[in-house]
């Protein structure tokens, strides 16, 4: 077998066993042991066989079988195996005694070799049958498949609700479900064979001829549309199209598949959601969304010498017809309003809107017969004080109107609105039944106005608002009786508010009463220093109430607050009360006038004037001063004689006033004339420029002093 050479050593079974796994099963997936354990019976196979007589070649093959079993069958293992066997069976320890050892050594190797071929040979046909068997269950799966899926594409295509067609590139139907059928208004049988362009009335859309022809050249894959498709009954049902391509196994486009879903249900549902989003659902009329839109629009559209007409209408006293009549009532008159502005632009480019509650607007565009937008502010109340009878009562109403008529370019819907609204603000205020025309430098001048009422709370809040003190000087001594506060607010841009502007502009905010209660605070604070004050001859400190806080009801407890956290006596403050809030009689501004005079404080009447009607109220409460109303004093330094009924009035009145045990106070004395006329007419104390401008808190000691020191003197 070999060439002759020095003896090889023998070997051991498992020796050979272990050469054998290395060479022939590198990677089979078993642990060492078990690999071993395999090879080691192997190997015990055939040297038994070899030492058979005669050899047995059955154990040969079984071992060639075995191998296979473990999926040692590739011509690889076979070559291993023979390598390491013919050089290793020989040289086995058991077989040196053996008759012609090597001669049937090579009998059980080829024995072995045959076995691996046949061994081989089985497995490729087991594989073969197992793909073959694998092929025909994935063609019997996929078949069956295929008809699940074609049964299901058919009951979806022909119960579809959604009309589904498919047709040439010609434009012929091929096969179409029957709600494409219904939707075109054909039987089933007749949309076979039909054109379909023609079915979905393309000739009188561009856009969808456009879609067809651009998807036969390429240039689009798929496409939707929405559009009318009208009966020949004239029904009219709104669709979505979508068109797309189907393509053949080489992906080549060969037709047309068109789905048509009927959306009409939906269409009229948006239409009457949009009515009723934009529209008033009382009236009927555009509501602000809508107005504003349509103003948008037209305003964007207008040419340079365009004019525009807003009038915003606003009801006056509606709430008497609500409140007295009731809401049916109410709305009954809404609507005959909503009719009546209605008519009175028929004819016109013009809109009328609900705006709110009461309020409505009129918008005017140009046109030839465009009415005077004067003409048509008069007209309005003329219209609307025709009564409307409703169980036999004829209610009738007014309106403010505000006009404003100007070029409708270079202006924003909200700025026109809002100008509108001014002037709406401006003719309420002159009355019932009033209308008012756009003044640009009135409405720039409120505007002003508007804007510092905005920032005078956050003015507050920084520290910018500040409180001076103006002393009331004894007519008959020019001692100082009282310290009045005031408030100022000195702006970031060095302009200065003075206490008339202040409780005006916080009355717009609401920040009318908080100001009221922060200067009832400063009073007692300062009024606390000042009574510390060797030279002050102890003056009372006086604080005015707005007309709202006159009727707060938690007015008795700021100024006990206020008291309390300075140890101060109500004796020492004056307190005015505004006559109008007295006049109107809301809240509690009685009861706090009567509780404030219980409490030892003293009740000062503001703004009397020449009538006698303040001495009602300084007959019927214990109101210990009363101030002249500052239009009566500016009148009077106006004609200072006594030859005017009004100075012949106070002349008269003022006596009754000191009787009745009331201090009379007299606001803005400016010049010594002024002083001696209010002297001779018996006013017991006054204030103004004449005897000393308002003081900041750090100048008051020394205003005191010098008072003092002049008295002494």
């Amino acid at each position: 077998m070999t060439a002759a050479g020095p003896p090889q050593p023998h070997l051991t079974r498992a020796e050979l066993a272990s050469a054998w796994a290395a060479a022939a099963a590198p990677t089979v997936p078993k642990s060492d042991q078990q690999t071993e354990q395999l090879f080691t019976q192997l190997v015990t196979q055939l040297a038994t066989a070899v030492a058979a007589v005669p050899v047995d070649h059955q154990a040969a093959v079984e071992v060639a079988a075995e191998l296979a079993c473990h999926g040692l069958i590739q011509p690889r293992n076979l070559g291993a195996s023979m390598q390491v066997l013919v050089q290793g069976l020989p040289r086995l320890a058991e077989l040196q005694d053996v008759d012609q050892r090597d001669t049937a050594v090579l009998h059980i190797l080829a024995s072995l070799a045959g076995g691996y071929a046949e061994s081989y040979r089985q497995c490729v046909l087991n594989e073969q049958e197992a793909t073959t068997h694998a092929l025909q269950q994935a063609k019997h799966e996929a078949e069956l498949e295929l008809r699940i899926c074609e049964t299901r594409f058919r009951e979806i295509f022909f119960t579809s609700a959604v009309g589904i067609a498919i047709s040439t590139f010609e434009g012929t139907v091929v096969t179409a479900n029957p709600a494409f059928a219904d939707l075109v208004h054909r039987s089933p049988v007749d949309v076979i064979g039909a054109s379909l362009p023609q079915l979905l009335q393309a000739e009188d859309d561009k856009t969808l001829s456009e879609a067809f022809r651009r998807l036969a050249s390429g240039e689009l894959t798929r496409f939707r549309h929405r559009r009318q498709l009208t009966a020949t009954t004239g029904e009219v049902a709104w669709t979505h199209i979508g068109i797309s391509l189907l393509r053949d196994a080489d992906r080549v486009p060969t037709h047309y598949q068109v789905v048509v879903e009927n959306v009409t249900e939906l269409h009229l549902l948006r239409q009457e959601l949009s009515t009723q989003a934009l529209h008033d659902a009382l009236t009927g009329l555009p509501n602000e969304q809508y107005l504003m839109s349509h103003l948008e629009k037209v305003l964007g559209t207008a040419l340079p010498a365009t004019m525009v007409t807003l009038c915003r209408v606003n009801l006056d006293n509606f709430s008497v017809i609500t409140d007295g009549l009731g809401r049916t009532a109410g709305d009954e008159v809404l609507r005959s309003v909503a009719r009546r502005l209605s008519d009175l632009v028929a004819g016109q480019r013009a809109m009328v809107a609900r705006l709110g509650a009461d309020d409505f607007a009129i918008l005017v565009e140009d046109s030839p017969d465009r009415l005077d937008a004067r003409a048509l502010a008069a007209s309005i109340n003329d219209t609307l004080c025709e009564p409307v009878y409703l169980n036999d009562r004829g209610l009738a109403v007014s309106a403010g109107v505000g006009v404003v008529h100007r070029h409708a370019t270079g202006i924003s819907p909200a700025e026109l609105m809002r100008a509108a609204d001014a002037t709406l603000h401006e003719a309420k205020r002159s009355g019932a039944g009033q209308w008012a025309w756009y003044d640009a430098p009135a409405d720039a001048r409120q505007r002003s106005r508007y804007q510092l009422a905005a920032e005078m709370p956050g003015a507050f809040e920084s520290g910018e608002v500040r409180s001076r003190f103006q002393p009331i000087y004894a007519l008959d001594n020019g001692w100082i009786v009282a310290l009045q506060a005031l408030v100022y607010w000195e702006r970031a841009d060095g302009t200065m508010a003075d206490h008339a502007d202040c409780l005006a502009l916080a009355g717009q905010t609401g920040l009318g009463i908080e100001l009221g209660r922060w200067l009832v605070d400063q009073s007692c604070s300062v009024q606390q220093l000042v009574s510390r004050c060797p030279t002050s001859g102890s003056p009372r400190m006086r604080v005015d109430l707005t007309a709202r806080l006159s009727q707060d009801p938690d007015l008795l407890a700021v100024v006990n607050d206020a008291l309390s956290a300075t140890g101060l006596a109500p004796g020492e403050l004056w307190i005015g009360v505004p006559l109008e809030a007295l006049a109107r009689g809301h809240g509690d501004v009685l009861d706090n006038v009567r509780v404030l005079a219980e409490l030892g404080a003293e009740v000062v009447l503001l703004g009397a004037a020449a009538s006698l009607e303040y001495l009602l109220y300084l007959e019927d409460l214990p109101v210990g001063a009363v101030e002249i109303d500052p239009g009566i004093v500016s009148r009077i330094a106006q004609r200072p004689g006594d030859d005017s009924v009004v100075a012949r009035a106070l002349r008269a009145a003022i006596p009754l006033v000191r009787s009745a045990g009331a201090t009379l106070i007299v606001p803005g004395v400016d010049t010594a004339e002024q002083a001696q006329w209010w002297r001779d007419a018996g006013a017991d104390a006054a204030r103004g420029a004449h005897f000393s401008r308002p003081v900041w808190p750090q100048e008051l000691d020394n205003l005191l002093t010098t008072a003092f020191l002049n008295r002494q003197g």
